[in-house]
């Protein structure tokens, strides 16, 4: 009878933040994107933004808007 060696299972790496940096997207027009996309879920969200955001004087970000930290 042969014997299989048994193999010890593959440890995971530790979840955690990817080291890869994110692309920039800040020049992207979604005005633009959203008349030429075909993908459904694309368009939903471009047209959530521009919906939401009427002009760049009037893009702001508040601090409500980040993560939400307790502070005792």
């Amino acid at each position: 009878m042969a014997t299989i060696p048994r193999t010890k299972p593959a440890v995971a790496a530790p979840p955690g933040p990817s080291a890869e940096r994110l692309p920039d997207f800040a020049g992207v027009d979604v005005g633009v994107l959203a008349a030429r996309t075909d993908h459904a879920v694309l368009a939903e969200v471009a047209a959530l933004l521009l919906r939401n955001w009427p002009s760049a004087q009037d893009a702001v970000a508040y601090y409500e808007d980040g993560p939400e930290i307790a502070v005792h």
